[in-house]
């Protein structure tokens, strides 16, 4: 475990994932099957798979992380079941790719005490389903790609229409989606630890950047950092240097760092499959020019503006309205613009997403309510100056406010040039 992470997190992470599913229960408008699949990994190549990682909605459930397993829950009035099915252990398949879960494994993980094979759900839901007892079977249908391949929930969706074509199908995904919009005190705690490895991330970049060093070169010293301290990427790092700071989804990474630049870094680290997301922008030589530093004042204060306005029953957009409004004054009185309302030339995405399982993490945007844990990320984005700044948090929605969780990263121009002056004045 790394020693970004702080000690007292690792008891607090541990999650009720049979809360979660009493909770799904308890949504249903009526009463049914809710099946879901734990995934596959995609094939990267002809003899090579992309790295594995459990539907998200499948976890949510169930706490289990491995490939071609069912969960099938029912309700019934006041009768609640569930049941897992995972593949069975295989010594020639161990030999190959290392330990299987065991039943025994996947019921302490789950708190699911009836296990199968994963060859006898489909069995199994059929005498569910003969049974007359639930009349909707609901499946999560989500798909973003009409050109990406087809789930497993969608390629059972076809085959269960042709064999029972009078029972209904419905699609779980937004019920679910609803319910991972508030976070869990575990779920908090693991994004936490996320955001512990992401300053450590952040830390090692800081301590090498200097002119003529590549971006491809920081982005090893933070992904090595998150591997080290046993956590992975969030998201492919955005580290751009100069002009590569005003391409919001800039990942091409071949570029060195020149003197008098500032780099913007929008990197973080997963932890226990939940994310953190976070950006600094900072000085290539260790000091901000009078021009960039008054640019990162006004993202900085567009920052606070919309922290110190986020509380319970506040409308999710007028976080953008806010921010809009203090980036275009502001920009007005540095003279890049001649109206405020021109903004949207240096400031053209979203100040806010969910955070969580997904590092745009699923829900309706709506009214801010406790629990919800949330991005804030104003930018500026002036190409043809050679430069963009943003400066992302991540924030917990409480009862009288808002926690920064992400408070411990420096953030503002004089604490980014003071932490890296810091940690290169360190002999390690």
């Amino acid at each position: 475990m790394s020693d970004s992470l702080p000690a007292d997190l690792t008891a607090e992470m541990t999650l009720d994932f049979e809360s979660h599913r009493q909770r799904l229960w308890e949504a249903l408008p009526g009463d049914g099957i809710v099946i879901l699949f734990s995934g596959r990994p995609l094939l990267r190549t002809a003899d090579e798979e992309y790295r594995y990682a459990p539907n998200h909605n499948y976890y949510y459930l169930t706490g289990l992380d491995r490939e071609n397993q069912v969960v099938v829950l029912t309700r019934r009035g006041s009768e609640r079941t569930a049941r897992l099915f995972i593949e069975p252990v295989d010594p020639h398949a161990e030999a190959w790719t290392g330990r299987m879960m065991t039943a025994e494994q996947a019921q302490s993980l789950s708190n699911i005490g009836e296990v199968e094979t994963v060859d006898r759900w489909l069995p199994f839901v059929n005498r569910l389903i003969e049974s007359g007892h639930y009349p909707d079977v609901y499946l999560d249908l989500e798909h973003r790609e009409w050109a990406g391949p087809p789930s497993d929930a969608i390629r059972f969706a076809h085959r269960l229409m042709e064999k029972h074509p009078g029972t209904p199908v419905a699609n779980v995904f937004p019920i679910l989606a609803e319910l991972r919009r508030i976070k869990s005190a575990g779920e908090i705690a693991r994004v936490r630890a996320a955001i512990a490895h992401t300053k450590a991330g952040l830390a090692a970049i800081l301590a090498h950047t200097r002119p003529g060093v590549s971006e491809f070169q920081l982005n090893g010293h933070f992904t090595g950092t998150l591997i080290g301290g046993g956590a992975g990427l969030a998201y492919p790092p955005i580290i751009a240097t100069g002009a590569n700071a005003a391409v919001l989804h800039y990942t091409t990474l071949r570029d060195t760092v020149q003197p008098g630049e500032v780099l913007l870094v929008d990197a973080a680290a997963e932890f226990s499959y939940y994310k953190a997301d976070i950006t600094r922008t900072f000085p290539a030589d260790g000091t901000f020019t009078e021009a960039q530093r008054a640019l990162h004042d006004l993202v900085g204060e567009a920052s606070h503006e919309v922290m110190a306005a986020m509380r319970p029953g506040v409308p999710h957009r007028e976080l953008q309205n806010l921010t809009r409004r203090v980036l275009g004054r502001g920009m007005k009185a540095l003279g890049y613009l001649r109206d405020e309302s021109e903004i949207g030339q240096y400031y053209f995405h979203g100040v806010s997403h969910y955070l969580g399982l997904d590092t745009h993490d699923v829900g309706e945007y709506r009214e801010l309510e406790p629990g919800m844990v949330l991005t804030v990320e104003p930018g500026l984005y002036l190409k043809d100056h050679g430069l963009g700044v943003r400066i992302e948090d991540d924030v917990l929605i409480t009862p009288d406010g808002v926690e920064v969780l992400s408070d411990t990263i420096p953030r503002d121009a004089r604490a980014m040039e003071q932490w890296m002056a810091e940690l290169q004045a360190s002999p390690d």
